[in-house]
């Protein structure tokens, strides 16, 4: 028996779908031909998802897969109540990372070959591994019921969705499974797992305007802790502490771009450094409300610094390239960073660190309700999080594809120490670019969009001093 409301039908019919606009796979044709035999030799074996208005949440491939070997009907699970956008898309990536069976979990088997609920009490979870992945599905279960499923083999041993298994037994709720011939489970995980199709985040380009990014980036240097709270913040930046900071002199001339809060430029110019700070989408104190006065006075003060001085000797990049929300933001931002470098001067450069997030997700480490560490790339090394009630495009970079790509902006680009969460780099001898290419990057970086399509148009000034300096600089 389920016990908490969401329906299940072994025979929904597939002509009453209403698939979302959203879907984030893509699917090649061979991989598309390779499900077509998968649910040939078994079935389908896990349910779809649908909304309580019957659209589809979760299970857009298998449908068509479905429709294309003749199929009229399939097993879904239909949620009781009608749930938000951002709680659809989150059906929609648990329950394509849900083939997993990295926890070892028993249970009482049903019938060979047919759907049972099975008791969470008969639930034995010998192994209990893939944390992130448990609690994310756990507050998913605990808001919607038990919206997905389990294969079981005979022998009773949870073969796929086994952390869902686990959840389910510390929740204590029942579990709808579909049971096989243990000589049989072999072939089926093998045909279930693996490579179906790549992410493509494009479906969600209205759900994650550019301007969404103001309300996580400018905490991203600030340690969330009591002392924060007390206005004693605590510094955590990988890029100041190690690049910059060891070597800075109070002659040095610095802008700090994409500066948050400013956190670091406010302490250092305390203690008599030269840094001017900037940051696009600087918010009212406590607010998520931008503070246009206070973006506009610091576009002001970089004018006068590169009137009266000309360009600058450090520029700072800190955990802003990974925030870009399309390659061409990336682009706009570093080709502004080369223009702000004086010809003998530098840039230092952080980012997120692909191949340690990957080690953190695999370790086992808890997350929080609003932010998960289920990495869900796509081919550019993108990931969606659902953050502070928006969604926030990240990008990760490996060491070499960092090198790769700042390689095109820099002459000279020295990797440091890419074991840890950021992976940095130290660019030096700026390469030259079309002007009109200069002038685009201006314009979009000196005068972002924000909500309701506002722009403050306060940019002209500065994009005019630049272009001289970059003229000079590069003839």
């Amino acid at each position: 028996m389920n016990p908490l409301d969401v329906r299940f039908d072994p025979a929904y019919p597939l002509d009453k779908l209403r698939p979302a606009d959203y879907n984030p796979r893509r699917l090649s044709e061979s991989s598309f031909v390779r499900l077509q035999g998968s649910l040939r030799r078994h079935g389908v074996v896990k349910p779809v998802i649908l909304n309580a208005d019957g659209t589809l949440v979760a299970g857009h491939q298998r449908t068509k897969g479905l429709k294309a070997i003749g199929q009229t009907t399939v097993p879904a699970m239909i949620l009781p109540q009608k749930v938000r956008l951002q709680d659809e898309i989150k059906f929609n990536l648990l329950h394509n990372r849900v083939e997993t069976d990295s926890s070892v979990v028993y249970a009482e088997a049903g019938p060979i070959g047919q759907w049972c609920w099975i008791p969470w009490q008969s639930i034995e979870v010998i192994a209990s591994r893939n944390l992130p992945f448990q609690q994310a599905i756990g507050f998913m279960t605990a808001a919607h019921g038990p919206w997905g499923s389990v294969v079981i083999d005979d022998q009773g041993r949870v073969v796929l969705n086994a952390e869902y298994a686990a959840v389910a037994k510390a929740q204590r709720f029942d579990i709808l499974a579909w049971t096989v011939a243990s000589f049989d489970a072999g072939q089926l995980v093998e045909d279930l797992t693996g490579e179906y199709g790549v992410y493509d985040w494009t479906g969600l380009e209205d759900q994650a305007p550019v301007w969404n990014q103001h309300i996580v980036q400018p905490n991203r240097l600030r340690e969330h802790s009591s002392k924060a709270k007390a206005d004693k913040v605590r510094y955590k930046s990988e890029v100041w502490e190690r690049l910059v900071l060891p070597w800075l002199t109070t002659s040095h001339r610095v802008v700090d771009f994409g500066a948050g809060h400013g956190d670091y430029a406010k302490h250092l110019r305390a203690q008599g450094y030269q840094v001017q700070d900037y940051e696009p989408y600087r918010t009212l104190k406590g607010k998520y409300s931008l503070d246009v006065r206070g973006i506009v006075s610091m576009i002001r003060g970089i004018e006068r610094e590169l009137r009266e001085r000309g360009l600058y000797e450090v520029v700072v990049l800190d955990s802003v390239i990974n925030a870009t929300t399309s390659l061409e933001y990336q682009h706009w931002v570093l080709l502004t960073v080369n223009a702000l470098c004086a010809a003998d001067g530098q840039v230092c450069i952080g980012t997120r660190n692909l191949e340690r997030e990957m080690a953190y997700e695999n370790s086992g480490h808890s997350i929080s309700r609003d932010s998960t560490r289920l990495a869900f790339l796509d081919s550019e090394n993108v990931d969606m999080r659902f953050v502070r009630g928006k969604w926030q495009r990240i990008r990760y970079h490996t060491p070499e594809s960092l090198r790769g790509l700042l390689s095109r902006y820099f002459e000279e680009v020295e990797l440091s120490d890419a074991t840890r969460a950021t992976v940095k780099a130290v660019c030096r001898k700026p390469r030259p670019f079309p002007i009109e290419e200069y002038e685009e990057a201006f314009r979009r970086e000196f005068n972002m969009p924000y909500p309701n399509d506002f722009r403050h148009d306060k940019h002209e000034e500065i994009v005019e001093i630049l272009i001289k300096l970059i003229e000079d600089r590069n003839s």
